[in-house]
């Protein structure tokens, strides 16, 4: 049924947990068992939120259990590692979510009734992963009596797997219908005033109109200025607020590539002699293939290919021979290889068919089979391919086409149903079995049969044996034995004309650095070295890594060393705003363009002229022309009109100013439009904030980074 298989993407899969246990169990296991990493040190937690203890295994077991729902949803049976580490964050965020607000939900009494959940699956406003799973895929109409069918016959299947894959999808309905609860709660309990929605409009509509002088910190020569250590400190101790920092390591590193010897092209080379005399006795031509996978780098493809399909070099020999001829060996792609001919024929370049699908039976029997052999009598017997393929094909992209598949070259669709189409005439039906089900075929047209070969192909990549491992290994080793200190690496790397790499800003969790395969073994070092640490050799890939940390940063507020120029050009244009303070203070000036002259002809190289904003709103972040410069903005909307300002520190430099005119916003009385996007604006942070609050108040410890 293909509803089932709908509701496993949308709910995940039930994984064995014996399974989960037994793969927890192996890949924890050096770092839990006797003798361990862990073993004496009590560190059996991989975190801990809201109080509550999370053992590293029972961690495990849920991400295996998300691995293998992403692999069955996927259709693959391995994945990539960096897929692996982000289905792991994923695992995290949701143990994350289910902690943190499955407590809310319990001081709240927040609950969904079953009755409710009955009404989300088959009332008149159901939730929206039902209608996704329950939807006809060939109209895209749902129907609440399919629903109601699928619940009614659902224990029908002795197996139970109905029930079992049921369960978590609608686990997940009562998931998202909690969470939906709890946000709207909160969202409900939001109330904008009256009085904040007119002040919001005030502050959008109306404006200001002044003019200013601005005196620019850069237009005193720092020399005028002395900052003591005192005065430095005092003004970090100011403003290190400003400047929080995260735990992090910054190393640098040097990489040793491991390049195959001559020794091990050699080996490659006679390998592949070898195998050529090997290769050239056997006929039979699943003999062939099953050498090809016993031996080769490549597993054996089966496959016709037409000319140009191979590198100049090959192509010409390859069609202009007969079967059973070798070519080869030959090197490309920094391997060596040698193509056997194992069939020749005239096949045609393209198809034009039309197919229609029968999904298979979610039981496993063989109905699908009956079902197919049904249609093609149907269709033998006149009926209309097109409007059978539309009402009954499980292949929604080409039943809306009457099953029409297009055009397709050789080798673009799975195997048994290529093969069929390329072997058959214009005008055949037939069926074919695949993956995916059973196919009633009709070839519609073909191109003009080509000259095709098959061949076999045995590959072996030059790659650096153990010996020249080793003996690179045993290089990187004397660098990293011999230098202790990172002025000892900084100086050996030159020496020996090594390029000296730099990762800044490594945190406990990082999984990657630019340029290195799978470096998460480095950082975890970064985190029990010390500052000044040489490591020794990191085998990663085809190469061996050293690397030193150049800097600690602990979290918290970054150190005086670390900020020192910025903290000393704030300190200096503290003083510098005290100076020019001072000299605007001695004039008793009392409009801005006495200001102005006064202070150009009193200050040589102190040029300053009279600035106009016509129309500045409370709301604006920037002044134009200059930046941002809020507390200036904030000082003119509290200035009376026509009154010169008393000297403001600014960011870049002291500003003097005159309130010209007030433009008040329009008269009115309806802030309803107001009151509506303010509220709006609020709820819309309501998901994203109020998580991030209650995450940071339930003290959430992770030592994620102590197993993986």
């Amino acid at each position: 049924m293909a509803i089932i298989g709908q509701i496993r993407r949308k709910g995940g899969f039930l994984i064995a947990i014996v399974i989960g246990v037994a793969l927890a169990a192996f890949i924890l296991g050096d770092l839990l068992g006797p003798g361990g990493t862990l073993s004496n040190t009590g560190q059996y937690e991989i975190g801990e939120i809201s109080g509550e203890v999370i053992p590293a295994q029972s961690f495990e077991i849920k991400v295996q259990e998300t691995i293998e729902n992403y692999k069955k949803q996927s259709n693959q049976t391995s994945i990539p590692q960096q897929t692996i580490d982000q289905l792991r964050e994923q695992t995290w965020a949701q143990l994350l979510n289910e902690i943190i607000l499955g407590g809310q939900y319990n001081k709240l009494g927040l609950a969904v009734h079953p009755d409710e959940i009955f009404d989300l699956v088959t009332g008149s406003n159901p939730h929206q992963s039902v209608i996704q799973a329950f939807s006809n895929p060939k109209t895209g109409q749902f129907n609440t009596n399919d629903v109601v069918n699928f619940l009614k016959t659902m224990d029908n299947d002795a197996t139970g797997a109905t029930r079992a894959q049921w369960l978590p999808f609608e686990k997940a309905i009562k998931k998202d219908r909690l969470t939906e609860k709890y946000y709207n709660l909160i969202k409900n309990g939001l109330y904008i005033t009256s009085k904040e929605a007119r002040l919001n409009y005030e502050f959008q509509n109306g404006f200001a109109k002044f003019d200013y002088v601005l005196f620019r910190y850069a237009s005193l020569a720092d020399s005028i200025v002395t900052i003591s250590d005192k005065e430095l400190k005092a003004y970090y101790n100011a403003n290190k607020k400003e400047h929080e920092q995260e735990t992090s390591r910054t190393i640098e590193y040097v990489a040793y590539d491991v390049i195959p010897s001559q020794n091990d092209t050699i080996i490659a080379q006679d390998w592949i002699n070898r195998i050529k005399k090997e290769i050239s006795e056997i006929s039979d031509l699943e003999e062939v293939e099953s050498f090809v996978n016993m031996n080769a780098d490549n597993r054996y493809v089966d496959r016709f290919y037409k000319r140009g399909d191979f590198s100049l070099n090959i192509d010409s020999s390859l069609f202009s021979s007969d079967t059973n001829y070798i070519e080869g060996p030959f090197l490309e792609d920094a391997a060596y290889k040698v193509v056997k001919l194992l069939e020749i024929a005239n096949r045609p370049d393209s198809i034009k068919a039309r197919h229609i699908l029968i999904s298979l039976s979610e039981n496993g029997d063989s109905s699908h089979i009956i079902k197919a052999d049904s249609i093609l009598n149907l269709i033998n017997n006149g009926a209309d391919f097109a409007l059978i393929a539309q009402t009954t094909s499980a292949d929604p992209g080409s039943a809306a086409n009457g099953g029409d598949l297009g055009w397709f070259q050789e080798g673009t669709m799975v195997k048994p149903f290529n093969d069929s189409c390329f072997s058959s005439k214009t005008g055949d039906l037939m069926i074919v079995y695949t993956q995916f089900g059973a196919h009633i075929i009709e070839v519609l047209d073909m191109t003009e049969p080509i000259k095709k070969i098959k061949v076999a192909i045995v590959d072996r990549k030059i790659e650096p044996s153990s010996k020249t491992f080793a003996g690179v290994y045993a290089k990187v080793n004397r660098f990293a034995g011999s230098n202790k200190t990172s002025d000892a690496f900084r100086s050996a790397a030159e020496e020996n004309g090594l390029v000296t790499r730099v990762a800044e800003n490594l945190k406990q969790g990082d999984k990657t650095i630019v340029g290195l395969e799978f470096p998460r073994e480095i950082i975890r070092w970064t985190y029990k070295a010390e500052e000044g640490d040489v490591s020794g050799p990191f085998e990663l890939g085809n190469k061996f890594v050293v690397a030193t940390i150049t800097n600690i940063i602990e979290e918290g507020y970054a150190s005086l060393d670390e900020i020192r120029t910025e903290m000393e050009v704030g300190a200096r244009n503290k003083k510098k705003a005290e100076i020019i303070i001072s000299k605007l203070k001695a004039n008793d000036d009392q409009n801005v363009e006495d200001l102005a002259h006064n202070f150009s002809a009193n200050n040589k190289g102190f040029e300053v002229k009279i600035e106009s904003i016509d129309k500045l709103s409370f709301e604006s972040f920037n002044i134009p022309g200059i930046g941002r410069e809020p507390k200036l903005i904030g000082k003119i909307y509290g200035s009376k009109v026509g009154v010169l300002s008393e000297p403001l520190q600014g960011n870049i430099g002291v500003y003097v100013f005159v309130l010209r005119e007030m433009i008040p916003a329009p008269e009115t009385s309806d802030f309803s439009a107001n009151k509506g996007s303010m509220g709006n604006n609020l709820k819309a942070r309501v998901d994203y904030e109020v998580f991030n609050a209650l995450e940071k108040a339930a003290d959430v410890v992770d030592n994620r980074h102590i197993f993986y």
